[in-house]
């Protein structure tokens, strides 16, 4: 039973009206490292402290604290033994108690037998002391350090997860407060293994789908390794086994040739492998050979094309011009022909700055001055078996300014404006934001599931959206939900993401892309970057448009943010010439395309009109 003891101590003051003016009132027996308040007296309380000395004469404190609060506290130590509680000012005793400092007491309470690197439950009851833990010790040993540890004062259900040793062998799960093991329990842990199954190759920069089996355990991942060696970065990408689809992931090989594995790691040991060959890839193009300049034009491409990769235009001097990213999943590109006249090539470069192919390209000038040609509409042509998916990124740095107004509050203004004004009510709708509900997290959630566009209701929910700091960036997460989000579309389906920054989740968008193309939907995946200031990051951004059948739009303001946003679900048009050949394609809205004159019919969003090419002049029809 603990006692509350006052003792003044009168003899160690020069007169007993002055010792009145100092006090201090706490409990006479305290467990080690708990935390005692002491109420406390003073009639001067500057450079005043509380103490907790041993009771030998001459002998440090062992604990002290200013004092800032009443009561203060002050924490016991470690070392059971009596103690005396004392009061100083000045440099002086002024008042002081007995201390008794018991051991503490826990229990604590785990499975017999964990696999290696597996998350186990574990519960306890102890005094939760300040940083307080549980953790992984030797069987009756020492603690050890490096292992998996969770505070129990974060707990305060008196439970959590905690992940078990790399290495199999006999251990005891602990609770520990500061170097002082106060309980533990024994858990045996057993050694796991997986199972890999990949292609036995991959043409370099390429990608393969992996099935695994595996402990599954928090952290795991399948990536690429040294022949019957360790995992090392710089041979492909990675994936968490958390993210995977069922057993299956999909992996891009990176440029550099020669024998490899893919592993499944866990714990950061590879527990299983795969052998597999990264070999040379081959690409041939096939141009034109000669153009008009200013004219657009297609170039065909064969071989191990991967996205990433481009073609673009090249003079002899080394000066590039037009250029488009290679869509895996279509044979050609476009391209624009530059305005002199002259010899060029055409270069097939890889997304790790290989050339694999070239092609001379001249470029002539038009029999006739040509004339450029525009096409507009009003609204989206979207239909109700039609869908739309904008994905928002409401992560941390969409609370930067621009011109005064934070980018959030200027993206939220721009989709307002444009679920009322260009898509059209009754068009399917979906709605996927991530980094607006969690601080530092990478989750992501369907705000509006899909069903036929309410223009109001989409604006309600906009409006309650709101940027978080510190929130992440799980772009290739949230892509990867598209294919259940847009599950119930009938017809094509245009997928936005709109983002200001690059993945810090370690998502995989580009994988991502490549699965939902492999779904056989008509699908586009646009992306709009607002005030991406890294060229790098929006080429990166190009491919993934390339890749996913659709285009990617830059945005520095809110101005070009409406616009940015407007083209991204705007209608697809061909231009067919007379003698019905595919000449130009394009987006309403868009840049003028330079023709030859002469009558052309215009096809986009089911709808045909006819347009009338007239030398040096700029012609523009309408779709709606």
């Amino acid at each position: 039973m603990r006692a509350i003891i006052t003792i003044l101590l009168l003899a160690l003051l020069p007169t007993a009206s002055f010792a009145q003016d100092y006090a201090i009132e706490a409990m006479s027996e305290a467990h080690i490292r708990q935390s005692i308040e002491v109420a406390w007296t003073a009639a001067d309380e500057t450079g005043s402290m509380i103490e907790i000395r041993p009771l030998e004469e001459g002998a440090r404190r062992v604990a002290y604290s200013y004092l800032q609060t009443n009561p203060e506290f002050i924490e016991a130590p470690e070392q059971p033994g009596d103690y005396l509680l004392v009061f100083t000012h000045g440099g002086e005793v002024v008042a002081s108690q007995p201390l008794s400092v018991v051991m503490a007491e826990a229990t604590i309470a785990a499975p017999e037998t964990a696999g290696a690197g597996e998350s186990i439950e574990v519960s306890w009851t102890g005094p939760i002391s300040r940083s307080d833990m549980i953790t992984w010790a030797e069987r009756d040993g020492e603690a050890i350090r490096g292992s998996s540890y969770g505070y129990v004062g974060n707990s305060p259900e008196g439970s959590r997860s905690l992940r078990a040793p790399a290495d199999a062998g006999e251990y005891d799960v602990v609770y520990r407060t500061g170097s002082t093991i106060l309980a533990r329990a024994p858990v045996t842990v057993g050694s796991i293994s997986a199972t890999v199954t990949a292609p036995a190759t991959v043409h370099a920069g390429g990608s393969i789908d992996v099935t695994f089996e595996g402990p599954e355990n928090s952290g795991d991942l399948v990536t690429f390794g040294d022949r019957d060696g360790d995992s090392r970065s710089g041979i492909g990408s990675y994936v968490y086994v958390g993210n995977a689809t069922g057993n299956s992931v999909s992996l891009r090989v990176g440029e550099t040739l020669g024998e490899f594995d893919v592993v499944y790691v866990s714990n950061g040991r590879v527990i299983g492998r795969s052998p597999i060959d990264i070999v040379e890839a081959s690409v041939e193009i096939d141009g034109p050979g000669e153009v008009h300049a200013r004219f657009r034009f297609d170039v065909a491409w064969e071989g191990a094309g991967n996205g990433g990769d481009m073609i673009f235009i090249s003079d002899t001097d080394g000066n590039s011009f037009d250029y488009s990213y290679v869509d895996p999943a279509s044979a050609t590109v476009e391209l624009v022909a530059p305005e002199n006249i002259g010899d060029y090539s055409l270069v097939y470069r890889t997304r790790g700055a290989a050339i694999m192919d070239t092609e001379p390209l001249s470029v002539t000038p038009a029999p006739n001055p040509p004339g450029e040609l525009i096409v507009t509409q009003n609204r989206a042509a979207l239909g109700s078996g039609d869908a739309v998916e904008i994905i928002l990124d409401a992560s941390g740095s969409m609370l930067q300014r621009i011109g005064g107004d934070r980018r959030i509050e200027i993206a939220k203004t721009t989709l307002t404006t444009l679920v009322n004004e260009t898509i059209p009510e009754g068009t399917g709708f979906a709605l996927r934001v991530f980094g607006h509900r969690e601080a530092d997290s990478c989750r992501t959630d369907l705000e509006i599931p899909l069903g036929p566009m309410d223009a109001a209701a989409v604006t309600s929910t906009i409006a309650g959206i709101n940027a978080m700091n510190l929130a992440r960036t799980p772009i290739g997460a949230s892509i990867a939900h598209v294919r259940t989000d847009l599950a119930g579309a009938t017809g094509q389906r245009v997928l936005v993401v709109l983002t200001d920054g690059e993945e810090t989740c370690d998502g995989d968008a580009a994988s991502e892309i490549a699965a939902l193309r492999a779904l056989g939907w008509d699908i586009r995946v646009n992306i709009v970057g607002f005030a991406i200031d890294d060229a790098d990051l929006e080429q990166t951004f190009e491919s993934w448009a390339a890749a996913g059948n659709g285009s990617y739009f830059s945005a520095v303001d809110a101005e070009g943010l409406a616009d940015a946003m407007t083209r991204a679900v705007a209608t697809r048009f061909e231009v067919i010439d007379a003698e019905g050949n595919t000449v130009a394609s394009g987006l309403t809205g868009g840049d003028p395309i330079t023709l030859p004159t002469g009558d052309y019919t215009i096809s986009g969003g089911g709808r045909e009109v006819s347009a009338a090419i007239l030398s040096e002049e700029l012609t523009t029809v309408g779709l709606d």
